[in-house]
């Protein structure tokens, strides 16, 4: 069984990437911070890692410079996760992020695609899917949300001329538990994708329906969908004011 290890700053996201990981027969070790990491690659034998780009202790690059610089693991890929543009990391919009990292890692360990999970699997069919406009996402997610569904939403952006940017959310009975999106996680993921989209329309979607999410980003995500999306929608004015 493959060995992949994560580096990765927010709990949730961790927890969600070892789930869609156990799906495929990978394994995953994960560790709280670069030094841990290094730690972790003394005691276990890892083919692959996944770490944020930006952590406490030291910047992925360093951290990928420390990894090559050994011969225990030089030979290890490392997939990075660019951070969001607030914190100094400007480069999502040009890498890939979120689950696209973990497809690419996957690849690596030779997981055959067809057994990629939901939602990285684009073979199987969405239960949802279509361009955004009117309605937006914010009506999708709340009509989801009135149906009680349980599933993973893939919200793609394509804006003109750039590489297409992918946000990841989860909903657990209707309720959303999990989002990630150009290197940001929870609420503020939403935020930042609904952001994205209004400024490049040019997005869509699939939802695929499956059993309850077993993940929840609890310290995010406490209130319905649909106050979730009031709140949201405040945020969003604000933002835009401030911006005019």
């Amino acid at each position: 069984m493959p060995i992949m290890l994560t580096v990765l700053n927010n709990a949730a996201r961790a927890a969600m990437y070892e789930h869609l990981s156990t799906q495929v027969g990978v394994q995953v070790v994960h560790a709280e911070g670069a030094l841990h990491a290094l730690t972790q690659l003394e005691r276990t034998l890892v083919d692959a890692i996944v770490c944020d780009a930006v952590m406490p202790e030291m910047t992925g690059a360093e951290f990928c410079s420390v990894v090559a610089g050994d011969q225990s693991t030089s030979r290890l890929p490392v997939y990075l996760i660019p951070g969001a543009p607030e914190a100094g990391d400007h480069r999502f919009v040009t890498l890939p992020a979120g689950p696209e990292v973990l497809a690419r890692a996957f690849r690596h360990l030779g997981v055959d695609m067809a057994r990629y999970p939901v939602p990285m699997n684009t073979r199987l069919r969405p239960e949802l899917d279509g361009q955004l406009g009117s309605p937006g996402l914010p009506e999708f997610l709340n009509w989801v949300g009135e149906l009680e569904f349980s599933g993973h939403w893939m919200i793609t952006v394509r804006p003109t001329g750039g590489s297409q940017r992918t946000g990841h959310l989860a909903m657990s009975h209707g309720k959303v538990v999990y989002a990630e999106f150009g290197g940001r996680s929870g609420k503020a993921a939403i935020l930042g994708l609904l952001r994205f989209i209004e400024q490049h329309p040019a997005a869509e979607f699939s939802f695929f329906r499956t059993p309850a999410v077993p993940v929840h980003d609890a310290a995010a995500f406490t209130q319905s969908t649909a106050r979730l999306l009031i709140e949201l929608a405040v945020d969003l004015d604000e933002s835009s004011a401030r911006l005019a």
